[in-house]
């Protein structure tokens, strides 16, 4: 049962010609899942417009207000309840810090930061999940 879900990205050739898939568990199908719709904004899924998060839509200015990580975090959570029934008791922290590139021009760009803390439906384990996302390129001369 460890091995009943398919690894993102599919190989088509191999599906077309009918060879098997690569697996994953279903922590890392999951963890997969999450992270497709932390880099999905609202509508770019045709099949399901309330697919996705808030990030994408908004002001990337507005990063460091309070107001805009709460509704990050609504959104995140909202879309996990929705969209991933694998998972329950599911709580969001949405943080925001500057990161610096070095190179012959400094670059400060946004680090989005979530963690996703759950229990896994099926058996009431618990489940962690956390990406950083690079948002909003600022140049710095």
């Amino acid at each position: 049962m460890s091995d009943e879900y398919y690894r993102i990205p599919l190989d088509f050739e191999a599906l077309l010609q009918r060879r098997s898939l690569p697996r994953c568990s279903e922590e890392e199908s999951i963890a997969q899942h999450l992270y497709l719709m932390l880099t999905t904004y609202f509508g770019e899924s045709r099949f399901d417009p309330t697919f996705g998060c808030l990030v994408w839509e908004q002001d990337f200015e507005a990063m460091t207000n309070m107001r805009w990580k709460d509704a990050v975090q609504r959104s995140v959570e909202e879309t996990i309840r929705t969209h991933e029934p694998r998972l329950e008791q599911v709580k969001v922290v949405v943080g925001v810090d500057d990161f610096e590139m070095k190179g012959v021009n400094q670059r400060i760009r946004k680090r989005l930061e979530v963690t996703v803390k759950a229990v896994l439906h099926r058996t009431n384990e618990p489940f962690g999940f956390r990406a950083s996302l690079f948002v909003a390129p600022l140049s710095v001369s």
